[in-house]
């Protein structure tokens, strides 16, 4: 009798897992070979505290919407995370996996979100997987290698020490330093003609990034913002950077006003090859930057609101 109850009782699970093979397997992947835990990890040194209309920090790992996920990108670059992993819920959010694909492949999107945050926590290259679980895992190779910013650090600290005084005003800090880069760099003209005409680049030198014009000098668009950036952060003065189509510049928040502070057009090339320095993109607003140029500075409003 009782071997007759045990087999009842077997057939019984057996049907019962037959039947419902599919929530079982998937509950246990879920909850326990497969937690969805989300891992927090440490901020490091250059994260800042900075929200925008754009994008928010945020602790909320669990997106309910496109916007969540932006901000959790923002998030993950923001802190300097090397790789984040966060889960789709599609009970609460059944958009969620499209979304995530579609964000992967917005490299404009993407790119913009880089422009928000330090230059030592931009990505040169950036991977958003997405398994079968709902999974999604954010990796970067970031821009900066830690050599390079421990050298940058080591200069951009030797420059404020030499040119840069308590009583200076912060405008006039911000002055100085822009002075500083123009006149210590030129614009790369050879490597901006080989981007335009998709040639080889030459990557030993890297105009690009800070190292450019305050290592090199020489300097593309990317290059003198970033350079700029660093001095910001370093000074503890709030801002990011605006790319339009084919430039980037930075953008500025001082006396409790928004202004554009564009270096490579304050670095004109002439045909004299003379060094000039101007102030024309100079804490200007937004009125004023387009008074002036229409071409390189039409921006997207709806990501930086902030220049509106």
């Amino acid at each position: 009798m009782k071997k007759t109850f045990s087999f009842l009782i077997l057939v019984g699970l057996a049907a019962t897992i037959g039947i419902f093979h599919k929530p079982i397997v998937t509950f246990l992947l879920n909850n326990v070979i497969y937690k969805k835990e989300v891992i927090i990890q440490e901020s490091n040194q250059y994260a800042r505290l900075n929200n925008f209309s754009f994008v928010q920090e945020t602790d909320n790992f669990k997106p309910t919407s496109k916007q969540d996920l932006k901000n959790i990108i923002y998030t993950y670059l923001n802190r300097g995370w090397n790789d984040f992993s966060f889960f789709c819920e599609t009970d609460i959010y059944p958009n969620c996996i499209n979304d995530v694909k579609e964000l992967a492949n917005d490299s404009a999107t993407l790119s913009s979100i880089n422009n928000f945050v330090h230059p030592y926590n931009s990505y040169d290259k950036l991977y958003i997987t997405l398994n079968n679980l709902g999974k999604v895992t954010i990796e970067t190779v970031q821009l900066y290698t830690i050599e390079e910013q421990n050298e940058l650090n080591y200069i951009i600290d030797e420059i404020i020490s030499e040119i840069i005084t308590d009583d200076m005003t912060l405008r006039k800090k911000i002055e100085t330093i822009h002075d500083y880069i123009i006149e210590n760099s030129v614009y790369d003209e050879e490597r901006a003609e080989a981007i335009k005409n998709n040639k080889q680049l030459n990557l030993q030198e890297p105009s690009h990034k800070a190292i450019g014009p305050l290592i090199k000098g020489k300097a593309l668009c990317s290059g003198y913002s970033d350079a700029m950036a660093l001095f910001l952060n370093k000074l503890g003065i709030k801002n990011y950077k605006i790319s339009s189509a084919n430039h980037v510049w930075n953008f500025v928040y001082i006396d409790e006003t928004w202004y554009h502070l564009d270096l490579t057009w304050d670095d004109p090339v002439v045909s004299t090859k003379e060094n000039l320095l101007l102030h024309d993109f100079f804490l200007i607003s937004t009125e004023e930057l387009q008074k002036i140029d229409l071409t390189q500075h039409e921006f997207d409003k709806t990501i930086y609101v902030e220049a509106k």
